[in-house]
């Protein structure tokens, strides 16, 4: 059965293919959960306008992360939380904390899932954050204080 995936599947296909899977999977999965779409003639018309509207705002977010690339070129972002005498933060700094604080300190939308940080930071001192958006990829520094 061929279906034209919605979003990206894990050992299937990325987002807008069409795949030909078997129905079993198709049916019982793929389209109820709302990640595919039978391949008929007029969902394969649809496909087309999809696919254009998704280039569209891929466009559109690329020159967003440029922009923030070149606002956050050389930028430290500095965090405050509470940490014991040996410099260890009672709690982690996580992505959304990080995007929070991007948006509080210099005003950019920098959403959590772009920021490439494996785990939590848990101490006290500086770091540099990496985050990607497609191909386009950037960093920055965060600097964590203990309140005082």
């Amino acid at each position: 059965m061929k279906v034209i995936l919605l979003k990206d599947v894990a050992k299937i296909g990325k987002r807008y293919e069409v795949k030909e899977i078997s129905s079993g999977h198709a049916r019982n999965f793929l389209i109820p959960n709302g990640l595919a779409l039978l391949a008929s003639e007029t969902n394969l018309n649809k496909l087309k306008s999809l696919k254009s509207e998704h280039d569209s705002k891929l466009a559109k977010s690329k020159g967003e992360v440029v922009a923030m690339v070149k606002a956050l070129a050389g930028a430290t972002i500095t965090i405050q939380g509470k940490a014991n005498e040996q410099g260890h933060l009672f709690r982690g700094v996580d992505s959304a904390a990080l995007s929070a604080a991007v948006k509080g300190e210099k005003g950019l939308d920098l959403p959590a899932e772009w920021l490439e940080l494996e785990r939590p930071l848990k101490a006290v001192g500086d770091y540099e954050i990496n985050f990607a958006h497609g191909e386009v990829k950037g960093e920055f520094k965060v600097r964590i204080e203990p309140l005082s």
